[in-house]
């Protein structure tokens, strides 16, 4: 699932620099094309479905004048098409509740969060920006340092409140850009760029 071009990754790699300039702040941008596949939602639903096509043909059996054997195959034909169909990106993750897909997203921002060692730095001051493109699902968590620091949570819900909203619209190389100029605008006040301040991690895009 491409989402982004070449040249909106070089873009974003180097509004992350720009914004680690300001700031000891450590920014990561975090991509993926789902949390997972929920490949157990076709063969479920065909399944429900097959049953229930299965049900109502029965109610029919002497017109449709099938063999148990023809009436067996058809309900195999019948399940293995809507297990496909069922299959397609869009279908499958509009049949997942969104509490599950959003639950699901939102635990691998967090193993992504700790994965990537970002509860390491000096000042515990890293951001990480994340979006699950099948979930539709955007999150921005912020280590306990700027937790600690933050007087107004106002200032910083708008700026996940836009990303999500930019994301939405489909705005995902956009959204990415301003959700990190606003957050280093916040961490600049809280923690300006000081000599030394170590680069700990990659300011290229990751994709999963």
């Amino acid at each position: 699932m491409t989402v982004m071009t070449a040249e909106q990754r070089d873009t974003l790699r180097d509004k992350i620099k720009a914004a680690e300039s300001r700031t000891s702040a450590e920014f990561v941008t975090v991509i993926a094309d789902s949390a997972e596949p929920y490949l157990f939602i076709p063969t479920l639903f065909a399944a429900v479905a097959t049953l229930l096509i299965s049900g109502v043909a029965l109610f029919f059996e002497d017109s449709l004048g099938l063999t148990t054997i023809e009436f067996y195959v058809g309900q195999v034909i019948v399940f293995a098409c809507l297990a496909l169909i069922f299959r397609i990106p869009e279908i499958r993750f509009a049949l997942v509740p969104k509490s599950i897909r959003h639950s699901r997203a939102s635990r691998l921002a967090r193993h992504m969060f700790l994965d990537l060692g970002m509860t390491e730095t000096e000042d515990r001051n890293a951001v990480l920006f994340f979006v699950a493109m099948g979930e539709r699902y955007v999150e921005v968590i912020a280590d306990v340092g700027l937790q600690q620091k933050l007087e107004d949570e106002g200032v910083w819900d708008k700026i996940v409140e836009k990303f999500v909203e930019d994301v939405r619209e489909g705005e995902v190389a956009d959204g990415f850009t301003r959700a990190i100029d606003g957050c280093a605008e916040v961490m600049a006040q809280h923690f300006p760029n000081r000599d030394g301040a170590p680069n700990r991690f990659s300011d290229r895009l990751i994709e999963i």
